[in-house]
């Protein structure tokens, strides 16, 4: 969950890498705040974890998923722009994983099963259209309005509901440290979603002086 966050972060730096957007200070300042808050939220898991090689593969792995993440959310917002529309990219990307999972599976002699239990079924459906065709294609609709660095601040918020979920239905405990975070997360969320004041108009007056 806090690597996956840094998409923020990622997709402000691509955009202006490959779009040469300029960087608003209160999204880097938002997304910082929001990292430092997550931190906190889930600090006793960071702890428990040694910094051994399974680890660090297992970051990286998750740091290269975001980075991937955030390219498609570069490559959505160039599809909006001319003219696409996110569900129907959208299918065509699931088609396109589809159909190299499935060859993936053929090559390494996977062999194709299927549990057929309503409980696994009702969860792969959940995942399919919840989760997947209504999720996405409404994340990349934000994409297209609002940008791809402010859209990714969603991802700093999906452990904080994730957490309130737990609360209610899991007994989890809210600690001070916890709290802290999630009030940093909402700060940053404020800083993210703040509009810039807007430039002045300069009078007719002040284009006649000298």
């Amino acid at each position: 969950a806090v690597v996956f966050s840094t998409a923020t972060l990622w997709n402000a730096l691509n955009a202006r890498v490959f779009f040469g957007q300029r960087v608003a200070r209160n999204v880097l300042m938002g997304g910082g705040l929001g990292l430092m808050g997550l931190g906190l939220l889930f600090w006793p898991e960071l702890v428990g974890h040694t910094a051994s090689p399974q680890t660090l593969l297992g970051l990286g792995l998750a740091l290269l998923g975001t980075m991937c993440f955030s390219a498609g959310n570069m490559l959505s917002s160039l599809q909006q722009k001319a003219g696409l529309r996110p569900l129907t990219t959208n299918a065509w990307g699931m088609l396109y994983g589809s159909l190299m999972l499935a060859t993936y599976c053929m090559v390494r002699g996977i062999p194709f099963e299927m549990d057929w239990s309503a409980r696994y079924i009702g969860a792969l459906w959940y995942l399919v259209i919840p989760g997947s065709v209504i999720g996405f294609t409404a994340y990349l609709t934000l994409v297209g309005r609002m940008g791809p660095e402010r859209a990714a601040y969603c991802t700093v918020l999906f452990p904080v509901v994730a957490l309130n979920v737990s609360a209610f239905a899991e007994g989890y405990q809210w600690t001070a440290p916890a709290l802290a975070g999630l009030v940093l997360v909402m700060l940053g969320n404020v800083l993210v979603f703040r509009k810039p004041k807007p430039a002045p108009v300069p009078t007719e007056k002040a284009l006649l002086q000298p």
